[in-house]
């Protein structure tokens, strides 16, 4: 059994609905931490809401696949529009931005969470988990060591790493998913991906994936799972406690 457990809600900013249930999840649940979309209309909204929550990890979500990027201009990773484009644009690899002008994308979301909030954020993850692909892994492990961030990983990607887990999503929410996560084997640590929301009509309209964030929140806010946690000694942290340590 796992000793810590980060409980990361992503998407912050997203929307009204998603950025309230993260809060709710946080306040009333177990979500201990958050990454929000910097490019998103309810980012700096979101942002302000969460100055009531002291406690609250929030890092940054880099995004690259979903709406439009902060910085102005045709790019390797976007469609004659302007917009990010989508997963299924991308033909051999995923995603394709060049190296260079990713950097400078996500440096400049990184900057905007500086410049509203007035302090680093937490941590760094992205969208889709394309950090994690090997062009752009490069990438955010330049920007964490230039800001001296941790970042999230889905497999081994320096020293420091704990397994983030995903499974909590679709078909996987349930409280044996969120068991079996909390049972990883060889790690003190873990961090439990979630996407917990209130439901709202924008949310319906960006994200294929929405009426399952009503049970993730549910559950996450339940006195099964704070019971289980209970029981197991399990002290739910945030990646600058990881940080501070």
């Amino acid at each position: 059994m796992i000793k810590k457990l980060i409980i990361n809600a992503d998407d912050f900013g997203m929307c009204e609905g998603n950025s309230l249930g993260i809060l709710l999840a946080h306040e009333e649940g177990l979500v201990s931490s958050t990454t929000v979309m910097m490019n998103m209309p309810y980012a700096l909204w979101a942002l302000d809401k969460a100055k009531a929550y002291p406690n609250l990890g929030i890092g940054v979500h880099l995004t690259l696949t979903a709406g439009k990027p902060l910085l102005p201009g045709k790019k390797s990773y976007t469609d004659e529009e302007g917009n990010f484009l989508r997963p299924s644009a991308y033909e051999d690899e995923f995603p394709d931005g060049e190296p260079d002008e990713v950097y400078e994308e996500w440096k400049a979301q990184i900057e905007a969470f500086i410049a509203h909030t007035g302090h680093l954020p937490t941590h760094l993850d992205s969208h889709h988990y394309v950090h994690m692909e090997h062009r752009q892994l490069e990438v955010i492990k330049r920007l964490a060591k230039e800001y001296n961030l941790p970042i999230r990983q889905t497999r081994y990607v320096d020293e420091n790493y704990f397994p983030a887990r995903c499974e909590f999503y679709k078909d996987g929410v349930s409280f044996e998913t969120f068991k079996e996560i909390c049972s990883t084997e060889g790690y003190d640590t873990v961090e439990l991906v979630c996407h917990p929301a209130l439901v709202d009509e924008r949310l319906m309209n960006v994200s294929s994936y929405n009426m399952n964030r009503i049970k993730e929140l549910e559950l996450l806010k339940s006195d099964e799972f704070k019971q289980f946690i209970k029981d197991h000694d399990i002290q739910i942290i945030t990646y600058a406690d990881i940080k501070n340590n």
